[in-house]
């Protein structure tokens, strides 16, 4: 265990995650000075590999009730400050190191400054192939004090008593939790939805005007595939009241991923104006989150709708990059798509110059879209008067491609055939070494 003078504790409570509890120790095994681990019924080895690595485990009968688990661990921890990651969840060994930094020097200024009672990450999901897909925060480190406990059966936070305020250090642009959860099998998913529904429908039952449960709910319901019942759950929870009787987090939760169920199955939408009285409800047309109208803007395109489209994605591109709030981003995780969606809208409404623009977008995010690179030499040809603006096609694209890779010579070469753009096929045959010259001459 390390002996840095900062004593950190990583809590994490578990059941059955032996496919995940190696990697889930191993980030902070140099720098944590205990690792427990709370075990709620594993049937695997889940118990067997965390005793292997050196973890404190103890066992804690299950009640439907994460926060009662969590706070059990946080009682048996002894650090000055937690680290309360789930299984699935990991910082990188650099940010590691950053987090004792950060640790080390807030409590090097404890005289001359209030300690933050947490530490604000970036919280990214990974799909199956480990690419980001959203990218939200997290509160996952904070002080080992009394006063600071989880609150909540599912969807536990952390927060002090009577809703006072808690101080934040926000470092979600230096920290960065990995999370993999979601990017479980469908079957694990679905038994993780249908225990949430479980719980929730517990809160609900116990209070009706639980609306982020309901907001949650939806959530649950919608990774079922029963949409109407999310549907029901999402419509309810906007009936709450933004930091009053839901926080504000919850109802731009519910009123975005109803945007998106309307952009996914138009059906489940009584009218378009159901869908904008939705998007209305979480600030449209004046709310800064990007998602709303990108999620407006897909639904406008499944309708044909290309102007009002292209309008609301723009400004949810817009928005995005000087966006600096905590909500879950879908757009940020979806950026290459989006930008090929852009492409076509724009071929739709006839706007060249933004077509080619949002084509180059797409392209440096992945250099292999055949369709979206043969559409921007088709543009750049148009521009390309007998020729003589061939030089500047071929400095745009190298902005893109390394030319001394012969696989992206390659690749243009084709894309420019197909194309018709015969200056500049030239152009890239004469950068090819000889024997493929001789080879692409042959027609």
């Amino acid at each position: 265990m390390s002996k840095n003078k900062i004593k950190l504790s990583q809590c994490m409570i578990v059941k059955n995650e032996e496919e995940n509890i190696r990697q889930a120790l191993s980030w902070a095994r140099d720098i944590a000075f205990e690792q427990i681990v709370v075990d709620t019924g594993s049937t695997d080895r889940t118990v067997e590999i965390a005793e292997e690595m050196g973890a404190k485990v103890y066992h804690f009968k299950w009640t439907d009730d994460f926060s009662a688990a969590k706070n059990y661990a946080i009682e048996q921890a002894s650090g000055e400050w937690i680290a309360f990651l789930d299984a699935d969840e990991y910082f990188t060994e650099e940010d590691a190191g950053k987090l004792m930094v950060i640790l080390r020097e807030l409590e090097r200024k404890r005289k001359e400054t209030e300690l933050p009672h947490f530490i604000r990450c970036a919280w990214v999901q990974l799909e199956e192939n480990g690419k980001p897909f959203s990218v939200s925060v997290q509160d996952r480190v904070f002080q080992n004090i009394p006063q600071i406990r989880y609150h909540g059966r599912i969807h536990e936070q952390i927060c002090l008593p009577g809703r006072k305020p808690m101080i934040c250090q926000d470092e979600q642009k230096t920290l960065s939790i990995f999370h993999t959860g979601y990017a479980s099998s469908v079957m694990k998913a679905k038994e993780k939805w249908k225990r949430n529904i479980k719980l929730l429908e517990r809160e609900i039952r116990e209070n009706s005007e639980n609306y982020s449960a309901w907001s949650y709910l939806g959530d649950a319901y919608a990774g079922l595939g029963e949409n109407r019942e999310a549907k029901d759950a999402y419509s309810k929870a906007l009936e709450g009241i933004p930091n009053v009787s839901i926080s504000r987090w919850g109802h731009m939760n519910a009123g975005k991923s109803l945007l998106k169920l309307y952009m996914n199955h138009p059906s489940l939408a009584g009218s378009d104006r159901e869908v904008q009285n939705t998007a209305e409800q979480v600030g449209y047309p004046d709310t800064d989150n990007p998602d709303v109208y990108f999620f407006l803007g897909l639904y406008y395109m499944k309708q044909r709708r290309f102007q009002e489209a292209y309008q609301e994605i723009k400004k949810s591109l817009c928005l995005l990059e000087c966006y600096s709030g905590d909500d879950v981003i879908y757009l940020s995780g979806n950026l290459e798509k989006t930008y090929v969606w852009m492409v076509g809208l724009c071929q739709q409404l006839k706007l060249p110059e933004e077509e080619l623009y949002y084509g180059i977008l797409a392209l440096c995010m992945n250099r292999r879209l055949e369709a979206v690179a043969c559409e921007v030499l088709l543009l750049l040809k148009k521009k390309d008067h007998q020729g003589e603006r061939t030089e500047d096609s071929w400095e745009l694209l190298k902005r893109i491609y390394d030319m001394k890779d012969v696989r992206n010579l390659l690749f243009l070469f084709k894309c420019a055939r197909i194309a018709g753009y015969s200056a500049l096929e030239e152009w890239i045959l004469k950068c090819l070494p000889d024997d493929l010259q001789k080879r692409l001459t042959v027609r």
